[in-house]
């Protein structure tokens, strides 16, 4: 490995940070944490943050580290700011129209954003209503109860890693630029999982349905614990049969489809369990790993500290006052983490711009995408939207596997219609490589010779069976940046283990905190894919900005499972700070109370209703208009409804459920209080925020069709239009981008079709 840079990746670079809450926090750390000097900006009355929810104290453990590496201070923004490369702001509505400092980039971080109907509308909100208003609160929970929240905010550490990647990509364009981001849409995108492109693929009706399913095998009961399963490929069922001792079933055509173990889950999980519940966590892993089944234990903010794997890699320090542990960078740069960041005293100097022509901040930069899935295949499409060549690259004997996922075997050009590949790979160039056919490998070697960036998210030792570890790659290009991304990383008991984002929710403990009061560890449906995304493209372009300045490559290593634990951050810094892990609560949370979601009239109908201050409940009182609360001066203060937020529950239910959910409401909202219909994800291009800001865009797209699709969550001042390609069709790419960037005649271009080294037809 290469010696670490000299000095920190963005030493050069200044931000100024006014937050109120995790979403800008993480993106001034994170940038922090690539050596950028940091200014947070606090109020008189100190960050939001500093409050702790669990005990009402002004000394959070959690603000402590999203602080660390900062210099606080208070004062007039306007005079911090002079002299900075990047401006982040965080509002409590929309972005005010009043002048920002000159700052050449400026961040604004707000739930509604800039634009559409309720922005500056003063709307309430808190994440529980933004969870209902984007739709994935109907996705998440079993059929016979109610929606279930995500624990832990990770729409919101999503949105801090994007403002910071957003923010890297304006500096590497050198104009003067503003990114606006919504909480709402970037909770669509992350809880989502597309299903309202999957519903329009397939014509759903609107009529109201049940989406919550359990995932299924997912977290299963051991003898001693929990264990986590995700399969994402036939062959991985198959294997599973193996693992439990049932090949007999393989026979069983129903339950080897998803449709059909759903249909029989009761059958389906009782066979599961009879084998999980007579094996020990440890005993079913070693198996599993046998048989290169994703599979993982299901860790919490204590059993966390002692894996293994998080041991030998050092993931957990104490803070710097010893009060409590909390993860480290999660990302390395050549082999190593950056160092811990350094608070710097602010100094006001004036720096020199550059002003290249107005166009995307990334034009010009040429990207091989060898992503595979959610999370390299978002990283690569947010490099491509901001103008990045970017070139998707397949192998035609192993597809994409987000290719396969909707797809209906039955239909013509099947593996087009997979609707998470749909909604993952814009504005990409594609071609088809067999990588295990020498001329498909070599013509591979060609394109990285002349690349800026090599992107991969294989397990380990696929890039190293075929001679492109880093120290093959370097060698055939010494100024590229190589991203991996890995799921476990590359050293550790678990480098060569398996995993995609459920597996790594369920490793983090993102799936602890997830679920009914009483009942089993939940998926959160997928935000650690785009976390990883997200974080990774926040490394590669701080590796870029590094690399403008000394012309040397850099290898980018940005697990999976890292960015998930970073998102599981507070559930490690409480419960080491307490000596407690929190658990599984419901829609109940710290420092909200009343907080759920309540059945209204009609079918699929909740109300979602969320209070976090005083005089919201007084609000929600006089709304709901019953005797008891008024005369129960205990509720006034957070404590007494708190200590009686189940009974709460129960008259929030009885009083919603003769009402329809969107007059409710709308009545809560006037009034003051934080509430939301609980949206349906199948039909999300309809609400009218989301719409109105244009987050998502009509795609042509030959065989699907036209078919609205969500785009990156943010927008990018002069940018009327993110999708430039459609998604692309298997190979579509392939004579224009292996003659133009491989250098190949037609004559060879056509051998290599004949041998089936390019293809269009997996």
């Amino acid at each position: 490995m290469a010696d670490p840079p000299a000095e920190p990746l963005l030493a050069d670079l200044r931000v100024v940070e006014v937050s109120r809450g995790i979403a800008g926090a993480y993106a001034g750390r994170t940038l922090a944490d690539c050596g950028a000097e940091v200014i947070l900006v606090e109020p008189s009355g100190g960050h939001p943050l500093r409050r702790d929810p669990r005990t009402g104290s002004g000394d959070r453990p959690l603000f402590a580290f999203l602080s660390a590496g900062k210099k606080t201070v208070t004062g007039d923004v306007g005079a911090l700011a002079v002299g900075a490369d990047i401006l982040i702001r965080e509002w409590d509505d929309a972005p005010t129209p009043s002048p920002a400092p000159d700052v050449p980039v400026t961040v604004d971080i707000s739930p509604w954003g800039g634009g559409g109907p309720w922005s500056g509308q003063g709307r309430p909100w808190t994440d529980f209503t933004l969870q209902a208003e984007c739709g994935s609160l109907r996705l998440r929970g079993v059929p016979d109860s109610y929606p279930l929240m995500a624990g832990g905010h990770p729409a919101e550490w999503v949105a801090g890693a994007l403002a910071a990647a957003g923010a890297l990509a304006a500096v590497r364009g050198g104009a003067r630029a503003r990114l606006d981001i919504s909480l709402l849409e970037v909770n669509a995108y992350v809880t989502n999982l597309f299903v309202d492109a999957m519903s329009a693929l397939s014509g759903a009706s609107r009529e109201p349905v049940v989406m919550r399913r359990r995932l299924t095998p997912s977290v299963e009961p051991t003898a001693d614990g929990w264990v986590g399963f995700n399969l994402a490929s036939a062959q991985q069922l198959q294997d599973f049969l193996i693992l439990i001792e049932r090949p007999d079933l393989l026979e069983d055509e129903e339950l080897l489809t998803h449709t059909g173990r759903y249909a029989r889950e009761k059958e389906w999980t009782e066979v599961v369990r009879s084998w999980t519940r007579r094996h020990t966590t440890a005993e079913i892993l070693e198996r599993a790993g046998l048989l290169r089944i994703p599979a993982s234990p299901v860790h919490n903010g204590m059993s966390i500290l002692d894996d293994p794997h998080t041991v030998a890699r050092g993931f957990y320090v104490p803070d710097a006052t010893g009060a409590f542990r909390h993860p480290v960078v999660p990302f390395l740069f050549d082999g190593r983490r950056p160092e811990a960041s350094r608070e710097r005293t602010p100094e006001n100097r004036p720096r020199p711009r550059t002003r290249p022509a107005a166009g995307l901040p990334l034009a010009g930069l040429r990207v091989l995408d060898l992503g595979t899935w959610w999370a390299g295949s978002f990283t690569a499409t947010l490099l491509a939207s901001l103008g990045a060549d970017v070139i998707k690259i397949e192998s035609p004997r192993r597809i994409d596997g987000a290719r396969v996922l909707g797809g209906d075997p039955s239909a013509d050009l099947w593996w087009e219609r997979g609707y998470f590949f749909l909604g993952i790979n814009h504005n990409k160039r594609a071609i088809t490589l067999d990588l295990t056919d020498p001329a498909g490998l070599d013509v591979l070697k060609r394109m990285i010779a002349d690349a800026d960036v090599l992107l991969e998210n294989f397990a380990p030792r696929v890039m190293e069976n075929l001679g492109l570890d880093w120290d093959g790659v370097r060698a055939l290009n010494p100024s590229i940046v190589m991203l991996r991304m890995p799921a476990f990383g590359l050293t550790g008991p678990l480098r060569d283990r398996v995993g995609y984002a459920q597996t790594v929710e369920q490793y983090s403990g993102l799936c602890w905190t997830t679920g009914y009061p009483g009942g089993p560890p939940v998926n959160p449906s997928g935000p650690a894919d785009p976390m990883g995304g997200a974080n990774a493209a926040v490394a590669l372009l701080a590796a870029l900005h590094r690399r403008a300045a000394t012309g040397r490559g850099m290898l980018v290593e940005a697990p999976l499972a890292e960015a998930a634990l970073t998102m599981a951050a507070e559930q490690v810094i409480v419960a080491t700070a307490t000596g407690t892990a929190p658990g599984r609560e419901g829609n109940h949370a710290p420092g909200v109370a009343p907080q759920g979601v309540y059945r209204c009239e009609g079918a699929e109908s909740w109300l979602a209703v969320s209070i976090e201050t005083d005089e919201q409940w007084a609000a929600l009182r006089e709304v709901v208009g019953l005797p008891r609360w008024r005369e129960d001066r205990g509720l006034d203060a957070y404590a007494g409804r708190k200590a009686q937020e189940d009974l709460l529950d129960r008259e929030l239910e009885t009083w919603a459920a003769t009402r329809r959910a969107e007059d409710a409401a709308a009545e809560l909202l006037r009034a003051g209080v934080p509430a939301a219909v609980a949206a349906d994800p199948r039909f999300i291009h309809d609400h009218p925020q989301m719409s109105g800001r244009g987050m998502f865009e009509e795609i042509d797209h030959p065989v699907a069709g036209k078919i609205l699709l969500p785009v990156i969550p943010f927008r990018y001042d002069g940018v009327e239009r993110w999708s430039r390609l459609a998604p692309p069709t298997l190979g579509r790419d392939n004579r224009e981008v292996l003659s133009e960037v491989a250098g190949l005649s037609p004559a060879e271009i056509d051998d290599l079709v004949a041998r089936g080294v390019c293809a269009t037809r997996p």
